[in-house]
């Protein structure tokens, strides 16, 4: 398969016409904004600028357009055209070199840390996921999917906002460490039919085809996307010492969008299976699959916008999701232990803002939120269901807030933004929340500036969390309480021609951080509870770049250096005693303009620091004591080749993890072994993907 489609795009490019002339260079900064650079127009000035324009407007960090300038936070804006030039695959691939951002795939889901946070055990329930506005974190476990068990394809994607730091004030719950803000492409910004194949020699076959009609104004698209995953081989000594071969995992995505004038409205689903090698859960790594996990969700929005008046904007939308979980275990004794998490979702959501002064340079927002959450949970072994060993445990519950917030940019050179939202859970201990937010903006427009953040926000416990049981792996905590988290932050950033620049200084206190830990009144340790274990602190340095000149050359880099602590069992603050902390992470890469006006050339190089893991000693500075397994120092070097256009034919070729080497990640609690009742074998790590090749051939009109 892969030498038919390598001979293919020999012939295309035999074949194919080369374009006109490049246009007189010319400054990026002196471009006007273009559309989005979909189309691939012979001029790689038009390319850079339309590409730039997408980097510099942000969406999601006050539900409003803004520039990067004026935004109260640090942001990060992954465009389409380094989606396509890096031959990135998903949203986690697209978000991995995002400085102080690092993935841990755990074979159940892609997990996003943040500034050297990352708690194990968790799916992405502390970052808020959207897609064009609408909350993707579910009611039952807050998961939020970015990987191949995301709901939204990544050729649907215009670009990705990180956003760090808690958004509480606007968003409520989950925007905790951060928001990955996704937003999908409009029918005026790319084809009106496309299709892409591509073969994976891990990942497998995957197909993506879509369609758009209409304008700016009205308009419809849809699109889907199939992978069916081959999967890979690897060892855990600690699991088993034979090869664990169970690796396999095939997802469905559907979307329809569309909009008419001022209304609006999304429907999107997906179902993923994934199984685990790994056999998590104490299930038999001998079985073909061990353990299998499904997620399975259907998201649905609409409303309508309407300017009201040169000041007052309206807009009112509802939502709904619903969502299922479940697993198979595969235990040694030839038994299925089942579980099952349901919830459904149903919002609705009205928000205002009015401009006391012309030209935005002063406005007021304000909105209000509620939502009404039905979840239950399942438990019990295959043909049981109505058992007395079956658990099941039902939960309702609402969530309101109500938010404003102050937007001013007085003089030229002075802005500032302030706001609170207040919230309510009717199911959580102490669920009722304040959340300020407050930014100061000194900066010369477009030039360079200084930003001054401070902000608090939480995150509920899901009712995963807090009320899950199933008497074989995990018992309930319903006193379990809201995290909480301060933020204080200093931006510089600095733009010089085709150069972006920013560096920032922050500090962060997460209070009352939920973790999986043994049940204290379970004596044999092998029932897991999820408890508010402490505060954790994370403060340092993270700088970025990114560089684009009208020649078509593209590059970025970034890094951040963290100090994470937490207090240790005597109550006492410590540094370096964080699980899945790496204290420096590091990403940059560069791509080149049209070589022989037909190809771009990129790679990326990633970096990850060491980790403790969960038999690490805690106070130790050395490696190799007895028990202390760290995950060692990580780099990713990642190349793609990638042809935008011969005759309507696109072809991405790339390689993962070109240098093979596997990132040993810290393991969550999940993959402990229970040879006996009273012992418990600890797995520290688990491998992470091994080197990749892939091809990829689309055709669009």
């Amino acid at each position: 398969m892969t030498l038919r489609i390598a001979l293919f795009v020999i012939w295309l490019l035999g074949s194919a016409r080369a374009d006109g002339d490049n246009d007189a260079a010319v400054d990026v900064s002196d471009l006007p904004p273009l559309p989005a650079a979909e189309d691939e127009p012979s001029s790689s000035a038009t390319v850079m600028a339309a590409a730039a324009a997408e980097e510099d407007l942000v969406v999601g960090a006050a539900k409003r357009e803004q520039s990067l300038g004026n935004v109260a936070s640090a942001v990060t804006v992954v465009s389409a055209d380094r989606i396509r030039r890096f031959g990135y695959r998903t949203v986690s691939e697209a978000v991995a070199a995002v400085a102080g951002v690092y993935i841990q795939d755990t074979r159940l889901t892609h997990q996003v840390g943040i500034r050297g946070l990352q708690i194990p055990g968790g799916f992405n329930s502390r970052i808020l996921i959207l897609v064009d506005g609408a909350t993707v974190n579910e009611a039952w476990g807050a998961f939020g999917g970015v990987g191949f068990d995301g709901i939204v394809s990544i050729d649907d994607i215009a670009r990705i906002e990180v956003i760090r730091g808690p958004v509480s004030s606007l968003y409520g719950t989950n925007a905790f460490f951060g928001i990955i803000n996704i937003v999908t492409r409009g029918a005026a910004e790319g084809a009106r039919a496309w299709g892409r194949v591509g073969i994976n020699s891990i990942n497998g076959e995957i197909a993506t085809a879509g369609f758009a009609a209409g304008g700016v104004d009205k308009q419809l698209r849809g699109s889907v996307l199939a992978m069916n995953r081959i999967g890979e081989t690897s060892t855990v000594t600690e699991i088993s010492g034979n090869e664990l071969e169970s690796d396999g995992a095939n997802t469905l995505i559907a979307a329809v969008v569309g909009s008419y004038g001022g209304s609006f409205g999304q429907v999107r689903a997906f179902r993923a299976r994934r199984d685990s090698p790994f056999a998590p859960y104490d299930s038999d790594p001998t079985r073909d699959p061990a353990f299998s996990l499904y997620n399975t969700q259907l998201l649905l929005e609409g409303g309508h916008t309407r300017e009201v008046s040169k000041q007052l904007t309206i807009g009112v939308r509802g939502y709904s999701t619903f969502y299922r979980y479940s697993d198979e275990i595969r235990l040694e004794d030839g038994t299925k232990f089942l579980d099952f998490g349901d919830a459904r979702t149903f919002g609705v959501e009205v928000r205002g803002r009015y401009a006391v002064l012309d030209d935005n340079r002063l406005g007021v927002t304000a909105g209000a939120e509620a939502n009404y959450n039905q979840t239950e949970s399942r438990a019990f072994f295959d043909g049981m269901e109505t058992g007395p060993d079956s658990v099941t445990v039902p939960l309702d519950f609402n969530i309101e807030g109500i938010y404003t917030e102050l937007d001013s940019q007085l003089t030229s050179w002075l802005g500032f933004t302030g706001g609170a939202r207040f919230d309510r859970n009717s199911a959580v201990n102490k669920g009722t929340r304040l959340s300020p937010r407050a930014a100061v903006f000194l900066a010369k427009p477009e030039r360079y500036g200084l930003k001054l953040l401070y902000a608090e926000g939480f995150r509920n416990p899901s009712a995963f969390e807090g009320f899950f049981e199933d008497g074989v792996d995990f018992s309930d905590n319903p006193n379990i309480k809201p995290e909480s988290i301060r933020s204080f932050e200093t931006v510089l950033w600095a733009k010089f021609g085709g150069l972006s620049t920013r560096l920032s200084g922050f500090y962060w206190n997460a209070l009352d951080v939920i973790e999986q830990r043994a049940d204290p009144a379970d004596p044999t340790g092998e029932l897991k509870q999820f408890q508010n274990v402490g505060d954790y602190v994370t403060h340092g340095l993270e700088a970025e770049a990114s560089y684009r000149n009208s020649a078509g050359w593209y590059g970025f880099g970034g890094m951040a250096v963290c100090g994470v602590g937490s207090e240790d069992a005597a109550g006492e603050f410590e540094f370096g005693n964080v699980i899945n902390a790496p204290v420096v992470t590091f990403a940059t890469g560069v791509s080149t303009p049209k070589l022989f006006d037909r190809l771009h050339v990129s790679t990326e190089l990633q970096f990850i620091g060491a980790r403790r893991t969960r038999t690490a000693v805690a106070g130790t500075a050395t490696d190799d004591l007895v028990g202390d397994q760290r995950s060692p120092p990580w780099y990713g070097l990642n190349a793609t080749l990638y042809i935008p256009d011969i005759r309507g034919f696109d072809v991405t070729m790339g390689a993962r993890n070109l240098l093979g080497k596997r990132d040993l990640t810290p393991a969550p609690d999940d993959y402990d072994r229970f040879p006996d009742p009273m012992t418990t074998t600890i797995v520290p790590r688990i491998p992470g993907e091994g080197r990749e090749v892939y091809v990829k051939v689309g055709y669009s009109y």
